[in-house]
Protein backbone atom coordinates (compact mmCIF):
# COMPACT_ATOMS: atom_id res chain seq x y z
CA UNK A 1 0.00 0.00 0.00
CA UNK A 2 1.48 3.60 -1.11
CA UNK A 3 1.63 6.22 1.32
CA UNK A 4 0.22 9.42 0.07
CA UNK A 5 3.62 10.52 0.07
CA UNK A 6 4.86 8.40 -2.36
CA UNK A 7 1.93 8.60 -4.27
CA UNK A 8 2.24 12.71 -4.28
CA UNK A 9 5.87 11.75 -5.73
CA UNK A 10 4.57 9.56 -8.72
CA UNK A 11 2.26 11.81 -9.52
CA UNK A 12 4.78 14.29 -10.19
CA UNK A 13 7.01 12.07 -11.67
CA UNK A 14 4.43 11.60 -14.07
CA UNK A 15 3.30 14.61 -14.72
CA UNK A 16 7.51 15.42 -14.88
CA UNK A 17 7.49 13.05 -17.64
CA UNK A 18 4.46 14.36 -19.85
CA UNK A 19 5.79 17.65 -19.40
CA UNK A 20 9.64 16.54 -20.67
CA UNK A 21 8.88 13.71 -23.00
CA UNK A 22 12.05 12.27 -24.79
CA UNK A 23 12.97 13.93 -27.83
CA UNK A 24 14.52 12.63 -31.29
CA UNK A 25 17.25 14.55 -31.45
CA UNK A 26 20.45 14.66 -34.09
CA UNK A 27 24.06 14.83 -32.49
CA UNK A 28 24.65 18.26 -34.02
CA UNK A 29 21.36 19.57 -32.26
CA UNK A 30 22.57 18.59 -28.55
CA UNK A 31 25.93 19.42 -29.74
CA UNK A 32 24.70 23.03 -30.64
CA UNK A 33 21.83 23.47 -28.10
CA UNK A 34 22.15 26.12 -25.23
CA UNK A 35 23.31 25.13 -21.50
CA UNK A 36 21.90 27.17 -19.56
CA UNK A 37 21.68 27.20 -15.33
CA UNK A 38 22.72 23.14 -13.41
CA UNK A 39 24.03 21.56 -16.56
CA UNK A 40 20.10 22.23 -18.01
CA UNK A 41 19.66 21.73 -22.18
CA UNK A 42 17.55 24.03 -24.40
CA UNK A 43 17.08 22.78 -28.02
CA UNK A 44 14.50 25.09 -30.12
CA UNK A 45 13.16 27.30 -26.97
CA UNK A 46 12.56 23.79 -25.33
CA UNK A 47 14.24 22.30 -22.56
CA UNK A 48 15.58 18.81 -23.15
CA UNK A 49 15.87 16.61 -19.99
CA UNK A 50 16.06 13.37 -21.74
CA UNK A 51 16.64 12.52 -25.62
CA UNK A 52 17.09 9.56 -27.61
CA UNK A 53 20.05 9.63 -30.49
CA UNK A 54 20.64 6.75 -32.98
CA UNK A 55 24.23 6.35 -34.68
CA UNK A 56 27.09 3.91 -34.75
CA UNK A 57 29.48 3.17 -32.52
CA UNK A 58 32.75 4.39 -33.39
CA UNK A 59 34.92 4.43 -30.35
CA UNK A 60 34.42 3.56 -25.99
CA UNK A 61 34.83 7.05 -23.24
CA UNK A 62 37.53 4.17 -21.74
CA UNK A 63 40.14 2.81 -23.91
CA UNK A 64 40.23 -0.57 -21.89
CA UNK A 65 37.11 -1.55 -22.83
CA UNK A 66 38.06 -2.97 -25.84
CA UNK A 67 40.04 -5.40 -23.64
CA UNK A 68 37.62 -6.27 -20.80
CA UNK A 69 38.32 -3.93 -18.58
CA UNK A 70 34.58 -2.38 -18.67
CA UNK A 71 33.02 -5.86 -16.71
CA UNK A 72 34.48 -4.20 -13.72
CA UNK A 73 33.43 -0.48 -14.66
CA UNK A 74 30.46 1.27 -13.52
CA UNK A 75 29.19 2.18 -17.16
CA UNK A 76 29.51 1.33 -20.21
CA UNK A 77 30.37 5.05 -22.42
CA UNK A 78 30.31 5.20 -25.65
CA UNK A 79 31.34 6.90 -28.62
CA UNK A 80 28.92 7.51 -31.15
CA UNK A 81 28.36 9.35 -34.25
CA UNK A 82 25.00 9.97 -36.67
CA UNK A 83 27.69 11.83 -39.43
CA UNK A 84 25.93 15.33 -37.75
CA UNK A 85 28.48 15.24 -34.81
CA UNK A 86 29.55 13.38 -32.45
CA UNK A 87 28.01 12.53 -28.68
CA UNK A 88 29.42 10.04 -25.51
CA UNK A 89 26.56 7.72 -24.29
CA UNK A 90 26.27 5.80 -21.07
CA UNK A 91 24.87 2.83 -19.79
CA UNK A 92 24.89 2.14 -16.16
CA UNK A 93 25.74 -1.71 -15.25
CA UNK A 94 26.52 -3.54 -12.39
CA UNK A 95 29.87 -3.30 -11.07
CA UNK A 96 30.58 -7.26 -11.30
CA UNK A 97 28.30 -8.02 -14.36
CA UNK A 98 29.67 -10.18 -16.79
CA UNK A 99 28.19 -8.35 -20.10
CA UNK A 100 29.76 -7.59 -22.78
CA UNK A 101 29.74 -3.65 -24.26
CA UNK A 102 28.63 -3.78 -28.03
CA UNK A 103 30.89 -3.88 -30.46
CA UNK A 104 32.62 -0.90 -32.43
CA UNK A 105 30.55 0.06 -36.24
CA UNK A 106 27.31 -1.59 -34.04
CA UNK A 107 24.28 0.67 -35.35
CA UNK A 108 22.65 1.81 -31.65
CA UNK A 109 19.85 3.90 -29.84
CA UNK A 110 20.81 5.88 -27.25
CA UNK A 111 17.99 6.99 -24.72
CA UNK A 112 17.65 8.68 -21.57
CA UNK A 113 18.76 11.81 -19.81
CA UNK A 114 20.84 14.66 -21.09
CA UNK A 115 23.38 16.16 -18.58
CA UNK A 116 26.55 18.48 -19.28
CA UNK A 117 30.04 17.68 -18.34
CA UNK A 118 33.02 19.24 -19.09
CA UNK A 119 31.26 21.37 -21.62
CA UNK A 120 29.66 18.78 -23.56
CA UNK A 121 26.27 16.86 -23.75
CA UNK A 122 25.96 13.32 -22.74
CA UNK A 123 22.79 10.91 -22.88
CA UNK A 124 22.83 8.30 -19.98
CA UNK A 125 20.39 5.56 -19.67
CA UNK A 126 19.95 3.11 -22.67
CA UNK A 127 22.11 2.00 -25.10
CA UNK A 128 20.79 -0.71 -27.30
CA UNK A 129 21.63 -2.46 -30.94
CA UNK A 130 19.48 -1.79 -33.84
CA UNK A 131 19.06 -4.60 -36.55
CA UNK A 132 18.05 -1.86 -38.95
CA UNK A 133 20.53 0.40 -40.23
CA UNK A 134 17.87 2.55 -41.94
CA UNK A 135 16.79 3.17 -38.79
CA UNK A 136 19.34 6.18 -38.46
CA UNK A 137 17.60 8.05 -41.58
CA UNK A 138 13.75 7.19 -40.05
CA UNK A 139 14.98 8.71 -36.71
CA UNK A 140 17.29 11.68 -38.47
CA UNK A 141 13.68 12.41 -40.21
CA UNK A 142 11.77 12.04 -36.79
CA UNK A 143 14.02 14.67 -35.52
CA UNK A 144 13.89 17.21 -38.24
CA UNK A 145 10.13 17.00 -37.97
CA UNK A 146 10.10 17.72 -34.05
CA UNK A 147 12.10 20.44 -34.91
CA UNK A 148 10.04 22.14 -37.65
CA UNK A 149 6.76 21.61 -35.26
CA UNK A 150 8.41 23.35 -32.08
CA UNK A 151 9.44 25.95 -34.15
CA UNK A 152 6.96 26.81 -37.13
CA UNK A 153 4.34 24.58 -35.60
CA UNK A 154 2.01 21.90 -37.20
CA UNK A 155 1.69 23.75 -40.99
CA UNK A 156 0.63 22.12 -44.47
CA UNK A 157 1.16 22.90 -47.58
CA UNK A 158 -2.11 25.47 -49.03
CA UNK A 159 -0.66 26.10 -52.74
CA UNK A 160 -2.03 23.61 -55.24
CA UNK A 161 -5.50 21.51 -55.11
CA UNK A 162 -5.35 19.41 -52.34
CA UNK A 163 -8.93 17.49 -52.57
CA UNK A 164 -11.74 16.03 -55.08
CA UNK A 165 -14.94 16.27 -55.08
CA UNK A 166 -16.21 12.75 -55.49
CA UNK A 167 -19.20 13.37 -57.83
CA UNK A 168 -20.58 12.09 -60.94
CA UNK A 169 -20.20 14.99 -62.54
CA UNK A 170 -16.99 16.15 -61.41
CA UNK A 171 -14.70 13.38 -61.94
CA UNK A 172 -17.37 10.65 -63.97
CA UNK A 173 -19.09 7.72 -62.95
CA UNK A 174 -16.28 5.16 -64.23
CA UNK A 175 -13.71 7.47 -61.51
CA UNK A 176 -15.17 7.96 -58.46
CA UNK A 177 -14.05 6.67 -55.29
CA UNK A 178 -15.86 4.13 -53.26
CA UNK A 179 -16.97 5.13 -49.62
CA UNK A 180 -19.77 7.49 -50.39
CA UNK A 181 -17.47 10.61 -49.12
CA UNK A 182 -18.48 13.77 -51.38
CA UNK A 183 -15.06 15.57 -51.18
CA UNK A 184 -11.71 13.34 -50.77
CA UNK A 185 -8.61 14.64 -49.86
CA UNK A 186 -5.67 14.17 -52.38
CA UNK A 187 -3.68 11.92 -49.97
CA UNK A 188 -6.57 9.93 -49.65
CA UNK A 189 -6.55 8.93 -52.86
CA UNK A 190 -3.05 8.40 -53.09
CA UNK A 191 -3.06 5.77 -50.40
CA UNK A 192 -5.34 4.02 -52.03
CA UNK A 193 -3.77 3.89 -55.72
CA UNK A 194 -0.86 2.67 -54.07
CA UNK A 195 -2.65 0.02 -51.98
CA UNK A 196 -4.85 -1.14 -54.90
CA UNK A 197 -1.92 -1.13 -56.88
CA UNK A 198 0.52 -2.77 -54.89
CA UNK A 199 -1.46 -6.09 -54.60
CA UNK A 200 0.33 -7.55 -51.63
CA UNK A 201 3.68 -6.76 -53.11
CA UNK A 202 6.56 -4.55 -52.10
CA UNK A 203 7.10 -2.51 -55.57
CA UNK A 204 4.92 0.26 -54.70
CA UNK A 205 4.51 2.97 -57.33
CA UNK A 206 6.68 5.38 -58.75
CA UNK A 207 6.34 9.10 -58.94
CA UNK A 208 5.34 9.25 -62.47
CA UNK A 209 2.69 6.69 -62.05
CA UNK A 210 1.27 8.37 -59.33
CA UNK A 211 1.20 11.25 -60.96
CA UNK A 212 -0.47 9.61 -64.42
CA UNK A 213 -3.22 8.31 -61.76
CA UNK A 214 -4.08 11.92 -59.95
CA UNK A 215 -3.97 13.62 -63.13
CA UNK A 216 -7.23 11.64 -63.98
CA UNK A 217 -9.03 13.58 -60.92
CA UNK A 218 -7.65 16.82 -62.34
CA UNK A 219 -4.44 17.43 -59.89
CA UNK A 220 -1.12 18.38 -61.07
CA UNK A 221 2.32 16.70 -60.57
CA UNK A 222 2.90 20.02 -57.65
CA UNK A 223 -0.49 18.56 -56.05
CA UNK A 224 1.11 14.97 -55.75
CA UNK A 225 4.62 15.90 -54.49
CA UNK A 226 2.78 18.00 -51.65
CA UNK A 227 0.55 14.91 -50.82
CA UNK A 228 3.29 13.21 -50.89
CA UNK A 229 4.94 15.36 -48.24
CA UNK A 230 2.54 14.96 -46.07
CA UNK A 231 1.64 11.16 -45.85
CA UNK A 232 5.85 10.77 -45.19
CA UNK A 233 6.15 13.18 -42.54
CA UNK A 234 2.62 11.49 -41.03
CA UNK A 235 4.35 7.79 -41.71
CA UNK A 236 1.90 6.96 -43.92
CA UNK A 237 3.82 6.59 -46.90
CA UNK A 238 7.74 5.62 -47.22
CA UNK A 239 9.92 6.11 -50.44
CA UNK A 240 12.14 3.04 -51.39
CA UNK A 241 15.59 3.33 -52.37
CA UNK A 242 14.56 3.73 -56.64
CA UNK A 243 12.53 6.89 -55.89
CA UNK A 244 9.26 4.40 -55.90
CA UNK A 245 6.56 5.08 -52.76
CA UNK A 246 4.80 2.22 -50.74
CA UNK A 247 2.64 1.84 -47.69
Amino acid sequence: MLTGAQQNNLAAAGQQRRINPIRPLTIKQLTEGMSVGDGVMVIDGHEVTQATIVGRVVGYENANMAAGGAQTAKHFGYRITDTTGLLVARQWVDGGSESEPLPLNSHVRASGSVKVWQDAPVVTGTVVAVADSNELNYHALDAILTHLRLTKGNRRPVEGKSSLTNTPGAVGVQNMLPGGSSNVPLTDLLVSVIRQNANGSDSGMSMDELVVSAQGYGFSSKDVGAALRILASEGKVYQMHDNRFNI
